[in-house]
């Protein structure tokens, strides 16, 4: 019985030592076989090392991935306008009393039906509507309005302290001690196309700020409706305000002198239009005298704020004589103290009668590549606002539109003289 037990044990031994030797090895038993490697160095360890992947190489696509063009980053603009809603304002109460156009009454009370059987549009699809005057009156609670003016879809806010008219006790009674009237003509003749915006807005006295006169209900807002496309620009002498894609008048109403005068019954019109190869500019003068220089001061795309800015003098005469001032261009690479020459490099027409000039001629885009300042030469012409201001100089005296004058000897830098307020693209 003791022998049989004996043997059993034996075999019992046998299976598991058997078995051990058959699982691969964990730990650091020399008699334990490790599963097949690659492995040769002895002294490497005791972990198993894994088996080499084979690398795979994946397929050529059949065209290269494309690389995405660098997002162009919009050049900021230092002038962008900031406006108040009427609700925004401080305002107390407003009447929009009477709608024309060109100068004739479309409806003289009952605004707000004529707007809503209208659609709130002016119809000059058939191109014989010049101006629309938008008449009522506004009051405020804590300042007045200093001017009134005018703003065509998003382009500049044209200002005008003559827009007011004699303000009635009743308006005063039912708007405030700040109420006025107003009644602002909105040049729409150089438009085409449909649904152009035109707005009024206030400028207030004592803060500056500048608040569109639209509250919600019935806002100094109408539509208009133009001919479906403008003219061909031709430099023939005749100017067809077609043609142009906007409109400012020097005269006694508008002007400001840097020389203590006055203009008088002088007069100059200015009709500017940017297309593909260049600015197109159509003037007409009366009362203007031959030997005066009708100039427009340039800062395209407000960079040239801090110097002076490029100036462009048409000299009046039997023979039209185009001068630049300050700034070397692409066009011409001179700088001279009373100006470049550039009659021969410009385009032009000008059709003498009896008092009068009517100037045609194209600016090449050349003209508006500054070489002497700092990234001036990076304006993109067309896609940046061209700012500008329009001078002359009648019978020795300086008249400008701007609404600061410089002073005789003051800084003549494009920030000094607010050259921003006007603008094309």
């Amino acid at each position: 019985m003791k022998k049989s037990l004996i043997i059993l044990l034996a075999l019992v031994m046998s299976v598991m030592l058997f078995a051990s030797c058959t699982k691969p090895s964990g730990g650091d038993d020399a008699t334990a076989k490790p599963e097949t490697t690659d492995q040769t160095d002895a002294t490497a360890g005791n972990e198993a090392t894994a088996a080499p992947t084979e690398e795979v190489t994946a397929a050529p696509t059949a065209e290269p991935t494309e690389v995405p063009e660098p997002t162009e980053v919009p050049v900021k603009d230092p002038y962008a306008l900031d406006i108040l809603e009427w609700d925004e304002a401080d305002s107390k109460t407003y009447s929009f009393d009477t709608i024309k156009t060109n100068g004739n009454i479309v409806t003289d009370g009952g605004v707000g039906t004529w707007r809503l059987d209208n659609e709130e549009t002016i119809d000059g699809s058939d191109g014989t509507i010049n101006t629309v005057t938008l008449r009522g009156w506004a009051g405020f609670l804590e300042e007045a309005m200093q001017s009134i003016g005018y703003q065509i879809d998003d382009g500049p806010v044209i200002f005008n302290e003559n827009g007011f008219e004699t303000t009635e006790p009743a308006v005063l009674g039912a708007g405030g001690e700040f109420a006025r009237r107003f009644a602002v003509d909105v040049p729409v003749y150089h438009l085409t196309g449909e649904g152009h915006e035109l707005k009024i807005v206030a400028l207030l006295a004592d803060s500056g700020t500048m608040v569109y006169m639209n509250p919600s209900d019935n806002p100094f807002m109408l539509y208009y409706n133009g001919p479906a496309e403008k003219p061909a620009n031709t430099v023939d002498g005749t100017i067809n305000k077609g043609e142009y894609d906007s409109s400012y008048v020097m005269d006694g109403k508008t002007t400001k002198s840097w020389t203590g005068a006055t203009i008088g019954s002088a007069a100059v019109t200015y009709n500017l239009a940017t297309r593909e190869n260049g600015l197109y500019v159509g003037i007409s003068t009366k009362g203007v005298s031959d030997g005066s220089m009708i100039q427009l001061n340039f800062n395209p795309g407000a960079r040239l704020d801090d110097t002076t800015g490029l100036f462009l003098s048409v000299v009046l005469g039997d023979e039209l004589k185009f001068l630049q001032h300050n700034h070397k261009t692409a066009l011409l690479d001179e700088v001279a103290a009373d100006g470049s020459d550039i009659t021969a490099k410009v385009e032009s027409k000008s059709v003498k009668g009896e008092g009068t000039y009517d100037i045609e001629f194209l600016l090449p885009v050349d003209f508006f590549t500054v070489k002497d300042v700092e990234k001036a030469d990076e304006f993109a012409y067309g896609k940046e606002k061209l700012y500008f201001g329009m001078f002359a100089v009648i019978d020795a005296n300086g008249f400008t539109c701007q609404s600061e004058a410089p002073a005789s000897g003051s800084d003549w830098s494009c920030k000094s003289l607010k050259i921003h307020e006007f603008f094309v693209k």
